[in-house]
């Protein structure tokens, strides 16, 4: 039957988010998944309590406005509560922020290659991605990102750790950069990965909040505490954006369950220390059997570690499929491999040191 409708112009060149990918999944068995930076943990302890207990209140609508986990986040980071908006995982969050801020015509600038749901959420609300490439480093081209920024400028999205290849901003750059910024566009500092680089969750207000009044800071439950399936993430900032962000909110988008093991989450500080020192140690040593390969990898402050491999992406993705293992190829820039169980590096490194490698360079 033929249907006929008006497709929002922003959609008609993206994908849904890894239809691809999902088309393709059941080619190879897939025993170890390192290609979604999850952590291969349980939740902390404390959380799975809490969890389990929820499940009698499944029949029941949770607080459409999550306000005692607004409260809590706020109280850490040392906020008033109408500073703090919550929503289903980070990503849904910045959707709110970008529906919020973004329209037609409207222009959003990020790193690239990034996060591979940014040009699925720009394209959503009507406003066109502009890409400006990492530099040699891995690193973003804060010059880069300013030159690109203009009249129909809304939204500059920085990350930080970055996603895919785990570098950092140094943090007088990034005041630089902020203050150098015209007054009507607002960065979104992504840290979905922030725990990792500072070997815990970060107290107080974020730095970049106090000094730079058009920045809003965006995290998530999903990585450091082990909460991705429960999907619950946050943004702080200006309380002028936060209240537009929340219009935009799916209702009821934070489930009962998911607000109650991010409270205790955030006060479970010494076991998340106790787990963010194990990943650490399993990412460094990946990174040194992967280096003793002969493979390049860049310094990660993240729970992936990035290999910059323009030529070779698919390729070294192919060859640990062979063996198992999903990673995620990003074609014409390189390889992430999130860091997994010890079976899961060993499956790997086998596959690739048995590889011909030799044009992958």
């Amino acid at each position: 039957m033929n249907v006929r409708f008006a497709e929002r112009g922003t959609l008609r060149e993206v994908n849904a988010y890894r239809a691809t990918e999902s088309a393709a999944a059941g080619r190879s068995p897939v025993t170890f998944d390192l290609s979604s930076n999850e952590l291969a943990l349980p939740p902390l302890p404390t959380a799975l309590a809490v969890i389990e207990e929820g499940l009698t209140r499944l029949a029941r609508y949770p607080d459409p406005t999550a306000r005692a986990l607004t409260e809590e986040i706020a109280g850490h980071l040392r906020l008033r509560a109408d500073e703090v908006a919550v929503g289903p995982g980070s990503a849904g969050v910045l959707q709110q922020i970008l529906l919020a801020l973004c329209g037609e015509g409207d222009e959003v600038v990020y790193a690239w290659p990034g996060f591979d749901a940014y040009p699925l959420l720009v394209a959503i609300s009507g406003a066109t991605g502009v890409h400006v490439p990492l530099t040699s480093s891995g690193e973003h081209d804060l010059d880069g990102i300013r030159a690109a920024v203009g009249a129909r400028t809304r939204v500059v999205i920085l990350c930080s750790p970055h996603n895919p290849t785990g570098t950092v901003i140094d943090r007088d750059r990034l005041h630089r950069f902020l203050h150098a910024l015209p007054d009507h566009v607002v960065t979104v500092l992504d840290e979905a990965y922030v725990e990792f680089d500072r070997g815990g969750d970060p107290p107080g207000t974020p730095e970049v909040m106090r000094a730079h009044g058009n920045t809003v800071v965006l995290r998530t439950f999903s990585k450091a505490y082990g909460l991705a399936g429960l999907r619950v993430g946050y943004a702080a900032g200006p309380r002028q954006v936060i209240s537009t962000v929340r219009k935009t909110a799916l209702p009821f988008g934070v489930t009962h369950i998911a607000e109650q093991a991010a409270i205790l989450s955030l006060h479970s500080a010494a076991e998340l220390r106790e787990r963010l020192a194990a990943v650490t140690a399993a990412r460094e040593e990946l990174t040194a059997a992967l280096r003793q390969l002969g493979l390049p990898v860049l310094p990660s402050r993240a729970n992936f570690v990035w290999l910059p491999l323009p030529s070779a992406a698919e390729s070294l993705a192919r060859t640990a499929a062979t063996a198992g293992v999903r990673v995620r190829a990003c074609p014409g820039y390189g390889v992430r491999i999130s860091v997994g169980e010890a079976e899961a590096h060993r499956a790997l490194l086998t596959a690739l040191g048995g590889a011909a490698r030799g044009n992958w360079f």
